[in-house]
This record gives structure tokens, C-alpha cells and sequence, in this order.
């Protein structure tokens, strides 16, 4: 009975909100989705694959394997391996097309990673704006309340019922926007890292198709050949 009355009480406590919280609820839910969608997608194992990945498909270039390389980026894919694959693909264009053809598979690869994030924003403002917006329709409420009572004080439950409905909708919004939009912040600057990375690796395949030089791990390897032939796994 004791667990019974709590539920009820949460439920009428609940209905004091008014349509408002109900609202609120509905925005917590969708937040929370594209969450942890956002989380399972920006991975970074899922965006960028492992080095051994990458050493590999050199690997097959260095030893003019180009359709092998090719093979790798579709067996194992994701954005980065899209990219290598783009480039690969147009090895025989002069640099400008052949950074062309990279560029324009980076941009490609640019809306999956950033989606939804505007929507993460939007809810977020949204939520804080709504449970305002219940502050002052509840606080209203109260000095309705007030103002049509009489001498008996039977106003006071229409006055406590409006701060109720203010309270709710004011903690309830905050409860909403605050983790959505720390959310953002947190995958837009994860999006950006991740865009940015792309891009290197892109200008990497570049520079190596071009000119056989590989730089983005040359703090390790004096050249592309001596970090492709260090020990990988299979891919």
C-alpha cells in the first residue's frame, strides 16, 4: 500500500504541472534518445578506425595493391575508410581533382557526424523557455487565486496550486535543458575533433599519392613505408 500511495502521489503531483510538464517529459525523452544515439555514433572506434586499419591499407599501396587497399576501406567501413577509398579511387587525377575528389568525401561524411546536434540546441532552449513559461503562468494563477478570494480563505488551495504548477515547471525545465545542453557542447566539440582528424588524414592520402610522403605519424616513422611495414593485425 505504501509503494501504491507513492505512485499516486507522484501521479497527482504530476498533474499539477499541468500540460506544461507533460510537454516537459515529452522533450526529456526525445533529448535523451538523440543522447545516446549521438554517444553510440561518435565513437571514435566507429568514425576512425584502428592504426591497424590504416597501416594496412598503405601497406597494399606501397606494394601496388591499389584494388586490395580498395577491398580493406569496403570491408571495414566507416567516414575515415570512405575517404581513403575516394582517394584511392581517383589516384590517377592530377592533385587538384585528386584533392578534389578527397575534399568533396570529406564534406559527405561531414552530416552524419554533426546530426542532430541543432536539435540537441533547439531542445535545450526550448525546455528552459517552457518551464519559464509555467513559472509565469502558474505564478498568474496564484494571484488570480488571490484576487477572487473572500475572508474564508478558500483561495488558499487555488494560490498553493499555482506555486505548485510554477515550481514544477520551473525545476522540471532546468532538470531538461541543463543535460541537453551540456550534451551538446560535449558531441559538437567531439564532431569538430573528429572533422578535423578526417580532414588531416584525407590531406595525408594526398600528399602520399602525390609525392609518397605520409606525415600525420612522422613524429614515429621518418616515412610512410617504415609505418606501414611495423607489425598489424589482420584486418
Amino acid at each position: 500500500m505504501l509503494i501504491a500511495d507513492q505512485i499516486l502521489q507522484g501521479l497527482e503531483r504530476l498533474a499539477g504541472g499541468g500540460y506544461l510538464l507533460a510537454l516537459l517529459i515529452f522533450f526529456s525523452i526525445w533529448s535523451h534518445t538523440l543522447i545516446f544515439e549521438r554517444a553510440h555514433y561518435l565513437r571514435r572506434k566507429r568514425v576512425i578506425p584502428s592504426v591497424y586499419v590504416t597501416q594496412s591499407i598503405y601497406a597494399e599501396l606501397i606494394d601496388g595493391e591499389p584494388e586490395t587497399a580498395i577491398q580493406m576501406c569496403e570491408r571495414v567501413p566507416s567516414p575515415l575508410t570512405n575517404i581513403l577509398k575516394a582517394g584511392i579511387s581517383n589516384r590517377s587525377y592530377d592533385e587538384k581533382e585528386l584533392k578534389s575528389a578527397v575534399v568533396t568525401a570529406v564534406r559527405l561524411e561531414r552530416p552524419p557526424i554533426v546530426r542532430h546536434l541543432k536539435t540537441l540546441a533547439m531542445l535545450s532552449s526550448v525546455s528552459m523557455y517552457t518551464g519559464l513559461l509555467g513559472t509565469v503562468l502558474g505564478m498568474t494563477s496564484s494571484f488570480q487565486a488571490l484576487w477572487r478570494g473572500d475572508q474564508t480563505g478558500k483561495h488558499l488551495q487555488g494560490i498553493a496550486d499555482g506555486i505548485s504548477e510554477a515550481l514544477l515547471t520551473t525545476a522540471a525545465g532546468l532538470i531538461v535543458a541543463l543535460p541537453t545542453l551540456i550534451a551538446y557542447h560535449y558531441f559538437n566539440r567531439k564532431a569538430k575533433s573528429l572533422l578535423n582528424e578526417l580532414e588531416r588524414h584525407g590531406m595525408s592520402l594526398i600528399r602520399f599519392l602525390v609525392t609518397e610522403e605520409y606525415k600525420l605519424f612522422q613524429e614515429k616513422y621518418e616515412n610512410v613505408r617504415d609505418w606501414a611495414k611495423t607489425p598489424k593485425k589482420l584486418v
